[in-house]
Parts: structure tokens; sequence; C-alpha cells
């Protein structure tokens, strides 16, 4: 079988025309230093961070009391078991509150 001495030729594409922006009067406005841009970002950044940072520690104590109370209990436990386990009323509002925080 002998092959094809002729190539293939693509079809030529019909490119359209993009409309011309119309410009608003007024001074040309440059784009951003990319150090601010990266400033930001880095910031951003970080605070996701923070925020992550603080769930871990709030569930890594919310999952300590609730094993030890499970544990205590010999049964699964619930929120209330939990902030009832604290022996001080202090102990009880802040694993409320660290409850709280973890559900907001």
């Amino acid at each position: 079988m002998r092959a094809s001495t002729h190539e293939f030729q693509r079809p030529t594409r019909v490119r359209a025309l993009s409309p011309v922006r119309v410009r608003t009067p007024g001074p040309v406005r440059l784009p951003g230093d990319f150090l601010e841009e990266l400033a930001d970002e880095l910031e951003a950044s970080l605070q996701e961070a923070r925020r992550q940072a603080e769930r871990l520690a709030i569930l890594s104590e919310l999952l300590r009391v609730a094993t030890t109370t499970a544990r205590r209990l010999r049964r699964p436990v619930t929120v209330l078991d939990i902030i009832e386990s604290a022996d001080e009323q202090s102990e009880r509002e802040r694993l409320t509150e660290l409850v709280r925080r973890l559900r907001a």
C-alpha cells in the first residue's frame, strides 16, 4: 500500500474581531505593585492559618475531654455530657465557649 503524497490541509479559521474597548476619561490606572499583591496574599494566608490553628486547638481540647468523659461514663457522649464533666463553673464556661467557637 502506498502512502498518499498530498498533505492534510487544515481549514482556515475565521477570527471574530474583538469589540473596541471604551475608555473612560481620566488618568490611566497602572496595575498595582506586585509586592503589594504578594503582601496582601501573605496576610490573607496567615489569617487563614491562624483560624485553622485555633480550630485544631479547639478540636484537640474537646476530643481530649470527650474521650475522658466517654471512658468515665462508658457510653457515647453529648455536648452536655462534656460540659457537665467539668468540676468548676469556670471550666464549664470555657468548654461551652470552645463548643460555641467550633460551631461558629
